[in-house]
């Protein structure tokens, strides 16, 4: 538990509540429960230290950030974590998560509001295979396999989109793990 009893009118000065994982989307914890934080694979984490030290440590250990500043610090650094960047490039592949649409080639690709949630899902994480649960619970809020094809269903309107008319293969598919997204080429080599 973290000791500092200002930390939550801080965070309310910016717009922001403390909550405990698995409801958060920031998980804001004491460097030595890091891996405690990890219950909640989803979470941004903000690693509150007491020293320097110790934020090298958090980050070394898989940290989003970390502070051993004030409590107004934190709560700045929370309040960045949480806002998504307003698009997401891969490749020829172009998301603006503002409007909600996306475009390849120049294309703009027909997505339902699921088959974009699971772009969004899967470009946030590229090129990292996302498990099955996850995106039962990201998309459908179960937290089991329901046994059905409903998430074989919206990948594959997905890939389709993303393939129409001879793009090459972006959705990948880990059998018995989950899907990645990948570059459709390569980021150039530096000289």
């Amino acid at each position: 538990m973290i000791e500092r009893p200002t930390l939550p009118a801080a965070l309310r000065a910016v717009g922001l509540t403390l909550v405990a994982p698995p409801a958060a989307t920031v998980a804001i914890v004491a460097a030595r429960a890091l891996a405690d934080a990890r219950a909640c694979p989803a979470a941004r984490i903000l690693a509150v230290a007491t020293n320097e030290s110790d934020e090298r440590a958090a980050l070394l250990a898989g940290a989003d950030d970390a502070s051993s500043g004030s409590d107004t610090t934190i709560a700045l650094r929370a309040r960045r974590l949480l806002a998504p960047a307003a698009a997401i490039t891969i490749g020829s592949l172009h998301i603006d998560r503002i409007t909600r649409t996306a475009r390849r080639n120049g294309r703009p690709l027909s997505l339902l509001p699921r088959e974009y949630a699971l772009l969004d899902l899967l470009a946030r994480h590229c090129n990292q295979t996302v498990a099955r649960a996850q995106l039962h619970q990201a998309l459908f809020g179960l937290r089991f396999d329901p046994g059905t094809n409903v998430l074989a269903v919206h990948v594959s309107r997905l890939r389709a989109a993303l393939e129409r008319e001879g793009g090459a293969p972006m959705l990948l598919t880990d059998r018995g793990r989950g899907y990645r997204l990948i570059p459709d080429h390569p980021p150039p080599v530096p000289r």
